[in-house]
């Protein structure tokens, strides 16, 4: 047993020895992630390694755990609560005029755009807002003034959500600022306007000669300056599927290839190492820099700084230490860091790759292990050309394995994603990245000197892009390459709450089959409806449309080239919406089959059920409001019946009353038509619900629920469910059959039960 413990403890001070630096910053890590439970869990974990520390190694190394860990932890708590007294503040004051300052290039139009922006008067100055505006679009550095209000940051209000109020309060983010006019026009400085022209001239000389909206011109400017690509879904998908998502915007991946593409240079050149640092260090800076200062691309950087730097002062460079010296630094100067998805996988991918490699290239010595009875110095030159490529494929997936090892808890327990394809993808793919990030970096240069020529380079960058693109795809369609770890396996119906009156419903079978039930409109489908679906491990097949309008449709091509859809039923034949067109004309030609409500009286769904179709409008009346061409469905579930009415008003239940058929249902799910009332009286008594679970938006007024009418609701003796304060809503079935109705926001849980026959 001691002699265990005496080696355990000499591989313990070999690896400290080696690693010192990324040994202290676990330490202030874990005293980080326990304060934040606790202020006594902190610094009690603190005491304990230093004490740990002072026993097995040194009392300076003691000393120095039991600082750092306790000096990390307070950075941590007084930013937390110095941004924590700042939204009490913001949210507590009356508004008026507002004068900050932008941090980031705002995102958006004319019409409505965001940045984060720091206050610079008043008694909140210093406070970090995200700012919303109108009008000319500042970029970062620019003055901006407006009379407005302050408001809480955005909280999810639907299952499987992105959080991005928790990612806006880890950026120290305090409140929204609500800008209602711009005052005069946007101040911005000769030195932001210079260094925006910089960051534009790069932009333009990276596409030189391409499409701006083509993909390969997306693929570029996403791979070189980090651009996200807008309505390119397919696409993104691609990346994301295969695993090589972080090979799709810059990351510490590509700051490392600049810093190899430059090595490789100033070798050619012949520059000693020594000098060729002082080069490189202000190119790297440089293109993290020019793209947008990320964090993964910040901590490849400064990584960098550290490793090179040992050539400089003539120490052996070590990756371990390397990582530890920058993740040190930053718990020190600011802990909130880490609880971000993105610096997570920036740093354990880094620690898993420095770690790992070595055990994990025992698995691939095989591949470039060379030929028993000839020496490399008898090989001939095709020969030593086939040795070398073995060794190179052997380091890569040496690499990608590693990586992959430390990636994939990260991706599970963020996105519920798992993508083993990702071993072999980043072999193929990562080169690929590394020739389209050279010839880029080789035309930006040539391009300040002679645009025409850099237009010629261009043209085979176009054909890298498409291969990028092709590869990305095709180790996408591999089965079992990539899955989704199912957040819900028990059948459910979650309808959605979104903004705007943009509507949108999913029931999944819980076995892989699921059916949207419209899709919300072009933004709160990528944003909020996919991201969901996505998390809760949902693939819809099938998309049931109840009208044409804008707020239902997901903008058509998005939806399925997001989803595996295969059929599609639309209320109408002919519509003037672009958007409904895009389901009639467009889905066909993707595969995607096309059914009429008109047509046809009912349809199977999963688990069971079945969907019913009360009313389809008259296709004729291509004319009329978007809110008069609802279709009515009605699903039947497990004895259950669920009648979607969406935006009908009085003239679609009028329509329907007039049939005397059957309209009894137990849940009434409704939305609001824009101009005329709904749920009549009549209608409620034909219908006799139990429930009904009404959507609410603050804007446009039409879309919200007026009190008096659910006060009206309850009066009849039926149940409301407020969107507005419940959020997304999600129905699933008890043991014994009963109907379990939660709210996602208040968590609150209603439950129904089946009405006896009399």
């Amino acid at each position: 047993m001691s002699g265990n413990l005496s080696n355990f403890r000499k591989r313990l001070l070999d690896f400290y020895g080696r690693h010192p630096l990324f040994v202290t910053a676990l330490v202030a890590v874990v005293s980080v992630i326990l304060g934040r439970w606790h202020f006594g869990l902190g610094l009690g974990c603190g005491l304990f390694l230093g004490g740990f520390g002072w026993r097995w190694f040194s009392w300076r190394t003691g000393i120095a755990w039991v600082l750092c860990s306790w000096l990390a932890m307070g950075v941590f708590l007084f930013r937390s609560a110095g941004r924590n007294v700042d939204e009490r503040q913001l949210l507590g004051s009356i508004g008026g005029l507002t004068k900050g300052r932008i941090l980031k290039d705002a995102k958006g139009g004319v019409y409505f755009w965001t940045a984060p922006a720091m206050l610079l008067t008043g008694p909140h100055a210093g406070a970090k807002v995200l700012w919303q505006g109108r009008g000319e679009l500042p970029i970062a550095g620019s003055w901006v003034a407006a009379n407005g209000s302050f408001g809480p940051l955005e909280i999810r209000r639907n299952p499987g959500e992105f959080d991005r109020a928790a990612w806006l309060t880890g950026q120290g983010v305090a409140a929204i600022f609500h800008g209602e006019k711009v005052i005069g026009k946007i101040e911005t400085g000769w030195w932001e306007k210079m260094k925006w022209e910089i960051r534009q001239n790069f932009r333009s000389a990276v596409t030189a000669g391409v499409e701006e909206d083509s993909q390969e011109a997306l693929v570029i400017r996403a791979v070189v300056i980090g651009e996200s690509p807008q309505d390119a879904d397919e696409l993104v998908a691609a990346f994301r599927n295969s695993g090589t998502l972080h090979a799709f915007s810059v990351s510490g991946l590509h700051v490392a290839m600049v810093g190899s593409i430059g090595w490789m240079v100033l070798s050619l050149l012949g520059v000693p190492r020594r000098w060729a640092v002082l080069v490189l260090l202000p190119l790297i800076f440089g293109y993290a820099w020019i793209t947008g200062n990320s964090l993964p691309a910040l901590r490849s950087a400064w990584m960098a700084a550290v490793f090179l730097g040992a050539f400089i002062f003539r120490r052996r460079p070590d990756l371990l230490n390397a990582l530890g010296a920058v993740l040190l630094v930053a718990m020190l100067w600011d802990g909130r860091l880490l609880f971000q998805p993105g610096v997570q996988l920036s740093y354990g991918v880094v620690a898993a790759i420095a770690i790992g490699t070595s055990w994990a290239s025992r698995w691939f010595s095989g591949i470039s292990k060379p030929e028993l009875y000839l020496p490399k110095s008898m090989m001939n030159f095709p020969q030593k050309a086939w040795l070398s490529l073995r060794e190179k494929v052997a380091q890569s997936l040496t690499t990608s394995v590693a990586a992959s090892i430390g990636s994939t808890p990260l991706t599970v327990f963020h996105f519920g994603l798992i993508t083993p394809i990702s071993v072999l993808a980043g072999v193929i793919l990562v080169p690929l990245i590394f020739l389209l990030l050279s010839v880029s970096l080789l035309t930006a240069a040539i391009y300040q000197v002679s645009p025409p020529v850099a237009s010629w380079i261009h043209g085979g960058n176009r054909f890298v892009a498409r291969c990028c693109v092709k590869t990305a795809e095709g180790f996408a369609k591999i089965p079992g390459g990539h899955f989704q770890f199912a957040a819900e396996n028990e059948p459910f119906l979650l309808i959605y709450d979104l903004d705007h009156g943009a509507g949108a419903a999913c029931f999944s079978g819980g076995k892989g089959n699921a059916v949207l039930f419209d899709c919300g409109d072009r933004y709160s489908f990528k944003r909020q409806v996919a991201p969901s679906l996505r998390r809760l491990g949902i693939s819809p097949d099938s998309v049931i449309l109840s009208h044409p309008d804008g707020g239902h449709l997901g903008s058509g091509a998005a939806v399925w080239t997001t989803f595996p859809i295969h059929q599609a039923l639309l209320p109408v034949s002919r519509s003037r919406s672009p958007g409904f067109q895009s389901w009639l004309e467009d889905a066909p030609a993707a595969g995607i089959q096309i059914l009429q409500a008109g047509e046809i009286s009912e349809l199977p769904m999963p688990d069971g059920a079945r969907l019913e179709i009360l009313h389809a409008p008259d296709s004729l009346l291509k004319n009329a409001i978007a809110d008069e061409r609802v279709a009515i469905y009605r699903l039947h579930w497990r004895g259950w019946k669920f009648l979607f009415v969406s935006d009908a008003g009085v003239n679609t239940e009028s329509a329907m009353l007039a049939t005397n058929k059957d309209l009894s249902a137990d849940v009434i799910i409704a939305g609001h038509h824009r101009s005329d009332t709904s749920l009549s009286d009549s209608f409620l008594d034909a219908v006799d619900p139990q429930m009904i679970v009404a959507s609410h938006a603050e804007l446009p007024t039409t879309e919200k629920l007026h009190p008096d009418v659910v006060s009206y609701w309850r009066s009849r003796g039926i149940q409301v469910i407020h969107q507005g304060k419940s959020g997304g809503v999600t129905i699933k079935m008890s043991p014994a059959g009963d109907l379990l109705l939660g709210g996602f926001v208040d968590r609150s849980l209603s439950a129904l039960t089946k009405r006896t026959k009399s």
